[in-house]
């Protein structure tokens, strides 16, 4: 039997803590958040009812994690639900879930939707691999194959949103994954699109992995960060951070440290790229591999979730293409989750990313409500404060790898060059955008490869 750290409590490092204690090895994880599930997680909104710090969802596509609510005896908690889609464009929502809302969509001309359109088929119906969309950008793409208009009123706004100064670098494997791999239309989606949501909260997905862990022997520390990572004769060293280390940010080097070091035959990291190379005691990692981490760039997320009195709008998902409202989009949970699920409450998400020099992450929860207000109202004109019960303001560092040409060639192996040391994270779900579901998938795969 083996021991084995798994740094991180996020949906990767749970399921591979699992599937390691399944296969008879003794599992420690190490989580800096006091809960589980990562950028999954969830915080209790008053009166017992919990959500997610950042929206998550299921497409009809995401089988792994449909295969594991199996596995765990869940399949019964998940729901699929009717969604609503709106682009916002010179501040009106347009709906946009069916190929009907795209021949309505007015803010293009007509012949400009049906070149969109046809693409979109290509897109959906092509052969589904990604190598001939790694080498072009999404902006000389969709010019090229939707026309220029359609980049500049629908997806130039809507990844300038999501990238910033960066639109036009991202790689059109990128947009190509979003189209076709987490949504497949075909049939009756072709009208309407459902996502999945458990009725419990993902929370239910992180108590189940987490009793399985300890079921089979396994401890699950959370508020306990890994401070440090050293190399050990036979093995490895991990030194845990005080409780409260959270606070401190991610930087392990902020961490008070409770000098209890505790050895592991094998480790394995599911921490963003910048923080597993400061766990690690310089000289750990291959000057090479420290490269490759290097070599990805993150924007950063700035979530608020507001409890609203009434409903905002009429969809769930709102994508920004307006110049002039300063976030990206707009999830209003309860357009998808019934109020009453709730206890007849409503939560609408407003969702940003940005640069990590950005000045919106030093401002506070008001000062950041007050920086929106003009963009809400737009969206809404009648909305005002006053619907505001209560406002929460998460952020997170590394939510989104940067995808630029050439970034197959980037991507960090799973295995470090060090023995028995694997890194797992979000910059290596490719050629799909990061997610719930591929977190499944990564967290078997990067079990299998600690084991090899």
């Amino acid at each position: 039997m083996l021991r084995i750290a798994v740094l991180g409590a996020g949906v990767t490092g749970l399921t591979a803590a699992r599937r390691l204690t399944l296969e008879g090895h003794g599992v420690d994880v190490y989580e800096r958040w006091p809960g589980l599930g990562g950028q999954a997680s969830t915080l209790d909104v008053g009166g017992g009812v919990r959500l997610e710090r950042y929206y998550h969802h299921l497409f009809t596509s995401d089988r792994h994690i449909v295969a594991l609510l199996g596995e765990l005896g869940l399949a019964g908690e998940l729901e699929w639900l009717d969604s609503s889609t709106s682009f916002l464009i010179d501040g009106r929502q347009w709906p946009f879930t069916s190929a009907g809302d795209l021949l309505r969509f007015k803010p293009l001309p007509f012949s400009q939707r049906l070149r969109v359109g046809a693409a979109a088929l290509v897109l959906q119906r092509g052969r589904g691999r990604p190598e001939p969309y790694e080498r072009v950008t999404a902006a000389n793409w969709i010019r090229s194959r939707m026309g220029a208009e359609a980049w500049d009123r629908v997806w130039g706004p809507l990844l300038r949103g999501k990238f910033g100064s960066r639109a036009e670098e991202i790689a059109m494997v990128w947009l190509w994954s979003k189209l076709r791999l987490r949504r497949q239309i075909r049939g009756s989606e072709s009208r309407r699109e459902r996502l999945g949501y458990p009725r419990g909260t993902w929370e239910v997905l992180f108590t189940a992995l987490a009793a399985a862990i300890e079921a089979g022997g396994g401890r699950i520390l959370i508020d306990r960060p890994a401070a440090r990572l050293e190399r050990a004769d036979d093995g490895f060293l991990v030194t845990a951070g005080v409780p409260g280390s959270f606070r401190a940010g991610q930087d392990p080097g902020r961490f008070g440290q409770t000098g209890e070091r505790e050895r592991y035959d094998r480790v394995l990291a599911t921490l963003p790229n910048d923080v597993f190379e400061k766990v690690c005691e310089p000289g750990l990692l291959p000057a090479a591999y420290v490269a490759r981490l290097r070599a990805i760039e993150y924007f950063a997320a700035v979530c608020v979730l507001l409890e609203l009195d009434r409903q905002y709008s009429p969809y769930y998902w709102t994508n920004v293409a307006d110049r002039d409202v300063p976030f990206v989009g707009l999830v209003e949970q309860t357009n998808l989750v019934e109020p009453e699920r709730y206890g007849g409450r409503r939560f609408l998400y407003v969702a940003n990313y940005v640069a990590s020099e950005d000045p919106l992450l030093e401002l506070t929860l008001d000062e950041l409500l007050d920086h929106y207000d003009s963009g809400l109202r737009r969206v809404n004109p009648a909305f005002s404060r006053d619907w505001v019960r209560n406002a929460w303001l998460f952020r997170e560092p590394a939510a989104q790898p940067i995808v630029t040409v050439g970034y197959r060639d980037r991507i960090p192996p799973l295995r470090t060059g060090v023995p028995g040391l694997v890194l797992a994270n979000s910059t290596q779900i490719y050629p799909e955008d990061r997610g719930t579901n591929y977190a499944v998938r990564l967290g078997e795969q990067s079990a299998w490869e600690l084991l090899a």
